[in-house]
Parts: structure tokens; sequence; C-alpha cells
């Protein structure tokens, strides 16, 4: 078990790949992939940030933080609930984090659909007691631009004060559709900083979602960069996010692409969502005309999907790597279990047991029987969901994402295929009828 102060590692079974039979030396192939990703070690210690990653740049940004906590002020000055209008990295990462570990009687409510049945939800929002926050790092995401301004006559009809005293948008590009329909509103613009979205959950795009349901977000920051720290510093036998990359690639290259993320914390649900588009988006990539590569990432629910799923983890094929994630202080938590029926053949395990206590030796039962079967397991305990675990456990994911890409040799920040869907969509937009 290692530990980044807050975030527990359980290597498990994860690392096989990566050593010869004996388990202690690692392969030939291991080494030559480590000198590979060596260079990117070296250059997390720089104290330049130019050289950086951009998300490890944001990490460092102390204006972040400082905007997020003035924005706080103001909105919980004037609302209690906050509405959110984006999509994919716009929404993703604030939502993971005010699920996880936001608190307090302020609530956000996401909207990262057009699906009509779930925009006709706006209509029964309180208006007069909301703030609307509207994100697009670009300025011109169609499902974003089609959300507000299909909500902007009614909010002009009667909510007039709301948009005047209680919107703001957030993006990067000043020549986009969103700041120019910012500026001819009034509206103020909070600057996105120059990372891609799906890394973007650090930035204000994150905090500012966080801070409202009071996330400690320096703590939550605190904790990223420490966890960059540790890895500028890492060797090939620590368990880091090189390491953890060293292992992922080598299980994709050998047939095991699947990246099962099964999560035993209710809390945390939202970060397989997260981690999906920064994982799936990052890594589905051409690496020539006739190479693709990508790793894909799959969803799984303890308890609930061990009557689902785990028949094919363990009996079907052998192309999944699992990582647990899991919150350790719930096995003391939860209602005692009645005894009264502790005759009962069914009843007698659970008689006088918390409910917590089911659901940790569940956990601990699903684990060791994926082990048990040869599959690659680790385990991410974050104790108590708070900031500081998760936000070492965004940076890591982050981390491992970005060295996966550059043993791939993609780029981890471009999505050139998606374009494709989107010319699609607006050809077909224009040859529709009302």
């Amino acid at each position: 078990m290692a530990s980044f102060s807050a975030l527990k590692i359980d290597t498990g079974s994860f690392l096989h790949s990566l050593f010869r039979e004996d388990g202690q030396t690692v392969t030939q192939e291991t080494e030559i992939l480590w000198q590979r990703l060596e260079p990117l070690r070296e250059q997390l210690s720089s104290k330049t940030d130019a050289t950086l990653p951009a998300f490890v740049q944001i990490a460092n940004m102390a204006d972040q933080c400082g905007t997020s906590r003035l924005w706080k002020q103001r909105i919980q000055d004037s609302a209690q609930t906050l509405v959110v209008l984006g999509i994919g990295g716009s929404s993703l990462g604030a939502e993971m984090l005010t699920s996880s570990v936001g608190g307090g009687t302020k609530r956000v409510l996401f909207f990262d659909n057009v699906d009509p049945t779930t925009l006709n939800h706006m209509g029964s929002i309180q208006w007069e007691d909301a703030f609307l926050l509207i994100v697009s790092k670009s300025g011109g995401t169609a499902e974003t631009l089609s959300q507000f301004l299909s909500l902007l006559p009614t909010l002009e009809k009667r909510h007039p004060s709301l948009l005047r005293e209680r919107t703001a948008v957030i993006t990067e590009n000043r020549a986009g559709a969103l700041h120019a329909i910012a500026q001819d509103l009034s509206l103020p613009v909070i600057t996105h900083p120059s990372v891609g979205g799906r890394f973007s959950v650090l930035s204000v795009v994150g905090l500012i979602p966080a801070a409202f349901t009071n996330v400690d977000i320096e703590t939550l920051i605190e904790g990223a960069q420490s966890v960059v720290a540790a890895t500028a510093h890492s060797s090939l036998n620590d368990p880091s996010p090189l390491q953890m990359a060293l292992a992922q690639y080598t299980m994709a290259r050998s047939g095991m692409p699947l990246s099962v993320q099964f999560v035993y914390a209710d809390k945390l649900r939202s970060i397989p969502s997260w981690f999906a588009q920064l994982w799936a988006e990052s890594l589905g990539k051409k690496q020539s005309e006739r190479e693709r590569f990508g790793l894909t990432p799959v969803t799984a629910r303890g308890v609930t999907d061990q009557h689902s799923q785990l028949q094919l983890y363990l009996d079907g094929p052998r192309d999944k790597q699992f990582t647990m994630i899991n919150d350790p202080t719930l096995v003391q938590q939860g209602d005692l279990i009645d005894d009264r029926f502790a005759h009962l053949e069914a009843v007698a395990p659970l008689a006088g047991k918390r409910t917590g206590q089911l659901f940790d030796a569940e956990f601990r039962g699903t684990r060791d029987s994926l082990i048990n079967n040869d599959m690659p397991v680790r385990t991410f305990s974050l104790p108590g969901c708070n900031a500081l675990a998760l936000g070492q456990l965004i940076m890591y994911l982050e981390l491992e994402t970005f060295f996966v890409a550059a043993l791939a040799g993609i780029d981890a920040f471009d999505q050139p295929a998606v374009e494709e869907s989107k010319v699609r969509a607006k050809h077909y937009l224009a040859h529709s009828s009302n």
C-alpha cells in the first residue's frame, strides 16, 4: 500500500506485466519504455512553467483559486442554486468535485445535454434565487449555445434581473459566439485558461462550482501539486503515474484495452464519468493510417454491478484491467442489521453487522476474486472522500493519461475525429424543418 498523504494506492496485481516471472526484475521492454518517459519525468521538475503540460501549469496558477473565491462569494451572496450550462469538460469535472467533496445547503444543477425532456426541467428552477453560469472554452459549442439561447427569451421576459445581476460566462475565444453574445447582453466574462476542456477541472471551470459548494479548493490544488512533485522524483519502482502508465500501455498492447473503474462509494460515482472523457478522448487516436490506439473506459458501480457485470469480468474475455475506487471509512457507517431473524440461514451472516460492513466485505470479496482469477487490479482509496485525496487522484489520472499518450506516440490534447459528426449534424440541422 502506497500513499500520497491522503490518497492510498494498493497496486495489487496491476503491475505484473512489467516484471519477469520472478516478480522482482523488470522486463527489458519495461526498461526501454521507462527511458522514453524519463524526459517527461524530468520536465515535471522544471522551474519554468512554460515547459510543463498546460494542465500542470493550471495547478500552479494562484489566480485560478483567487478568481474562484471571488466568484464564490458573489454567487453565494445572491443565490442558493447555481445552474451550469456546459457539456463535456465544461461540466463533468465540476460535477465530480461538487458531488464528491461538496457540502452545505447550496446546490448546483448541471445541464449537459440538449434532450428537450431534460431541458424542460429548467422550467421548475426558482430563477429568482439562482445564478446562471454558461461555460464553453471555444465559445462555439452548439449544445451550450442552444441551451442558453432557447432559455434566453424566458429569462428576458420573466427574470430580467437574472441576466443583469446573476449570469456569467466562462470562455477563452474572444472571437467566439458566446463572447459576442456576452458582450451584447453585457454579461461578465471569466477567462477560460488555455487548457483543453477535459483537463480543465482544476481551473475556474471546476473550481467556481466547487467553491460554491464549500469545497476547500486550496487543499484540492495542494493535493494535485503534491502528486506532480512526487512524480518528478519517482523511480521505476515507485507506484507513480509513470509506473502505472507503463503497465496500462503494456497491457493494452497485449490485448487488454478495456479500463474498468469499479467504484465502491456512491459519493464518488461521478469520477468515472469525468475519467471516461479524459481517457477516451485523449487516447483514442490513429497512430498511422493503418494503426489505431485506445483504451476504452468502462464504468461499474459497487455493489450494484456485481449483479450485472461481474460474471462477465470473471468468466468472459481476459481483455480488461481494473481500477477499484473506494472510501474505506464507510465500513464504520450505516445502521445495524436487525438480528431477530438470525436463525435464518441467509440472515445469519448479516445479523448485528452494519450495512457499511457488508459494503466493505463485498468490495474486498470482488477485488480479491478478480485478483484470484489473474486479473490486473489496483485500488485507489479516498478516506472520507476528502478534497486532498481527490486533488491527488485527479492529477494522478491526468498524468497517467499524458504518459500513456506519450508512449503511444499520440497527442493527448486533440480530438480530430469528432469534427466529422459536427459537420454532419450541422448539415442535417440545416435541412430539417420545424
